[in-house]
């Protein structure tokens, strides 16, 4: 039996204590990459000896045009105990597909490689946005993955106090830089906070004015400055390529999100409207 919907933002309580650091981030050294996957190939092997043979500590890639053999994915809802703020749907089944869009965040879950990622995809005439389950995950052609490898700091999924959910958090290991300089940082936004405010403010913690920013999340409605607002105070989102500060610009964040009544929604996120449900996994890279 799952709780009603939240109405409004007072409606979401999540069960644990209150971070005190809202925008937990560390600084690391990203280098844009390209990683080859093989046709039949379980998907997280794949990635996880790429990540060993290259020694990044964490990676967040691209995934669009990726083809995939059959897999299952979940999506937001509403929670299914008295304790936590949302949940997941019951599992679906994907007979397989090329992804339009999508985000992964390659990072460590007890103590082996794991992955977070969203997709958007067309299948049977109608478009979906998910969770896929990483460990369904097969390679149906052999692709060219790009995105950014990273050292000095890694996702390393941890139980999260307050929202008593299984997350990536955020560790930093700044020894294994090797005399690289920081041109990046992670981070993991806590509750509430808005999307583009928060990332606003870690951008002033680059090197330059000009970044690009990557990942996914979730968030509690959602404003754009060019398309209908998302209502639903449950969802998850992923940021479309193109996500950042352009040179003498203002920080543009376009991004597609999915709520609890399976409804689609994109745009440009509007600032101060975007609340942050459990969290947003961030990368942001200084560009040249």
């Amino acid at each position: 039996m799952r709780r009603p919907a939240p109405q409004t933002l007072d409606d979401i309580r999540h069960p644990g204590p209150k971070a005190q650091d809202r925008l937990p981030y560390a600084p690391c050294h990203a280098t844009k990459i390209a990683c080859q996957v093989s046709a039949g190939e379980p998907f997280l092997n794949s990635l996880g000896r790429w990540a060993d043979s290259t020694g990044f500590s964490s990676a967040v890639l691209d995934l669009s045009g990726v083809q995939l053999a059959a897999f299952d994915y979940v999506m937001p809802d509403r929670a299914v105990d008295d304790r936590h703020a949302a949940w997941y749907s019951d599992t679906h089944s994907s007979k397989g597909t090329e992804l339009e869009e999508a985000v992964a965040i390659l990072g460590w879950r007890d103590g082996a490689w794991f992955a977070h990622i969203h997709a958007y995809w067309r299948e049977n005439n109608t478009w979906h946005l998910g969770h896929l389950l990483p460990d369904t995950l097969t390679i149906a052609a052999s692709a060219n993955i790009s995105g950014y490898g990273l050292v000095g700091a890694r996702f390393e999924a941890s139980l999260d106090r307050e929202t008593e959910f299984t997350l990536f958090r955020v560790k930093s290991d700044g020894d294994a830089m090797s005399g690289k300089t920081a041109n990046a940082l992670i981070t993991t936004l806590a509750p509430f906070t808005d999307l583009h405010e928060g990332i606003t403010e870690l951008g002033n913690q680059l090197p330059g004015a000009v970044y690009s920013v990557h990942g996914l999340g979730s968030l509690a409605g959602a404003h754009f400055e060019d398309g209908p607002p998302m209502t639903g105070l449950i969802s998850e989102i992923l940021l479309k390529n193109g996500a950042g500060k352009p040179q003498n610009g203002k920080l543009s964040l376009p991004l597609r999100t999915v709520d609890l009544n399976k409804g689609l929604f994109q745009g440009h996120a509007t600032p101060g409207k975007c609340p942050t449900l459990v969290t947003n996994e961030l990368l942001l890279v200084a560009q040249d």
